[in-house]
């Protein structure tokens, strides 16, 4: 799952004492006096998380739940809210922007955009007292280096997420379609099988859309991710495409005038012309899970580590779902830092903030709390690692879940998994975080702040021509070229330049 594959972060504030809070506030978000005398007085911050289920119209009883662990454990408390993907990016930076509390977000690919804007606060100097627990277990799971992709100019801007990272491309399809059409998970090796297995579905299901809609988000489609990982490109963490690094050859070019990109939109092209997308599938908003759930989809492109993500798939959509590996995992920066956790410059709260990450990646309790909400009500547990919706209930119907928010937050190996879910697999992710290939550039992070106008303006103009063409809605042989016309006339060269003279300067800086 991804937003921006960019990459935000976090910018110095003053720490500040937390305020006195009453123990018969009004807020009934606010956590009940224990009788812990951490309780009188208690620092507050807001802590935004996007969720992938359904927004919830009331969280104040999850609200008081995670006050009660953080109130107890850190003297800290939280004003834990919710947004859509849809929404997180622009309501987290309108209170960026309008001077609202915002303490706690993350970047969904943004990094470097965050850091650029001076939104984030850096931690190099509050992670040793406040952080400890939480950088230990990072490295242990990852290595060593691992923050090297959220340090800029010498700064600690962001903790990254605590998953299985290495997000090899899937196909995700209706198993019991597949074996209604005669054909089974075995036919599926490459990318170049699904022609013919989306035929045998459409032939098998004629009113069935045999692949997406793809996600034409331009800072998380699919296709691009499959050809990323396919030829080890490295996007040198900004999401614009036009500075890439192919290969180990350290020349940076623009991915969009590549053969990798043209052969790549020319697959499209052909699924559409040959009806395996439906006709719409570059603007509407219907979401491929949702095709899926209605019976009207049979597959889509995901990126997911593991090998059990299908079970939770299932779960989530109400049919027998299974994911086949098409395509490799490539780490670059944007890797890790494109789903990292920042406190923001404005936040006078920054120890206590910290202190919440901390805790959110080392406390068990708190972290599925905040996915699965109230045990009894929410989940059921059923043994030590494995949850379970109450009878009769699922993710649509029970008060609370943000279970698909689980790769975007805290620590994996304490999350509770789906019943049914192999735990093996959470080892699995973390031995392939530090088993996948990096790229020889891993650390590097673009600093586009000398080129900010050219970066806006090209990606202005990725989002006008991108999504049209990895939906293969359009004629690619006419609309690459203008495609790549319109990049040079907003920036495009200048960017390039800019990332091979910083990507030079950084090589040579490994090498001392």
């Amino acid at each position: 799952m991804k937003s921006k594959k960019g990459i935000g972060t976090l910018l110095l504030s003053t720490a500040l004492f937390g305020s006195m809070l009453s123990a018969c506030s009004n807020n009934s978000n606010t956590a009940t006096d224990s009788g812990n005398p951490a309780d009188a007085k208690v620092a507050e911050v807001v802590f935004a998380l996007p969720s992938f289920n359904r927004i919830p119209d009331d969280l104040s009883k999850v609200n008081q739940a995670i006050n009660a662990i953080t109130t107890e454990k850190i003297g800290v408390k939280v004003d834990f809210r919710i947004y859509g993907p849809a929404d997180y990016a622009q309501k987290v930076n309108l209170a960026l922007q309008s001077g609202e509390k915002m303490d706690v977000f993350t970047t969904l690919g943004q990094f470097s955009n965050y850091v650029s804007k001076s939104q984030v606060a850096p931690l190099e100097e509050l992670l040793p007292e406040h952080g400890k627990e939480m950088t230990a277990i990072l490295e242990k799971d990852f290595g060593s280096d691992i923050l090297k992709a959220t340090t800029m100019d010498g700064h600690i801007y962001g903790i990254p997420v605590n998953k299985g990272m290495a997000l090899p491309t899937n196909i995700i399809y209706n198993a019991d379609m597949l074996a209604s059409a005669g054909l089974a998970s075995a036919d599926i090796q490459t990318v170049e099988d699904l022609p013919a297995v989306f035929a045998a579905v459409k032939q098998k299901y004629p009113d069935v859309v045999p692949f997406g809609p793809i996600n034409v988000n331009p800072t998380d489609t699919g296709l691009v991710n499959l050809m990323k990982g396919a030829s080890k490109v490295d996007y040198l963490t900004d999401t614009t495409g036009v500075g890439v690094v192919i290969g180990d050859n350290g020349k940076v070019v623009n991915f969009y005038e590549s053969d990798i990109f043209k052969n790549g939109i020319q697959m499209m092209r052909d699924w559409f012309e040959t009806g395996y997308l439906q006709k719409d599938t570059a603007t509407t908003t219907i979401t491929a899970m949702e095709m899926i759930s209605s019976g009207r989809g049979f597959s889509y492109i995901g990126g997911y580590s593991g090998m059990e993500v299908g079970k939770t798939l299932s779960a989530q959509a109400g049919k027998t779902l299974e994911t086949k590996r098409i395509a490799p995992f490539y780490f670059d920066t944007s890797a890790v830092n494109s789903v990292t956790w920042m406190v923001s410059s404005t936040s006078k709260e920054p120890e206590a903030s910290v202190k919440f990450l901390n805790l959110l990646y080392s406390d068990t309790d708190l972290i599925n709390t905040i996915l699965y909400g109230i045990e009894g009500e929410d989940y059921l547990k059923v043994d030590e690692h494995h949850v379970k919706f109450p009878e009769g209930k699922d993710a649509n119907t029970v008060a609370y879940t943000a279970m698909l928010s689980s790769g975007i937050v805290g620590s994996e190996s304490l999350q509770y998994q789906f019943e049914g879910i192999n735990w093996s697999d959470v080892e699995l992710k973390l031995k392939e975080n530090k088993d996948t290939e990096r790229s020889p550039y891993f650390g590097f992070i673009f600093d586009q702040s000398k080129v900010k106008t050219q970066v806006s303006a090209v990606n202005n103009v990725v989002s006008q021509y991108l999504p049209a063409l990895v939906s293969g809605s359009i004629d690619p042989d006419t609309i690459i070229p203008k495609f790549n016309s319109a990049l040079k006339d907003a920036g495009a060269e200048a960017i390039i330049n800019s990332k091979q003279e910083q990507l030079d300067k950084w090589i040579a800086e490994q090498k001392q």
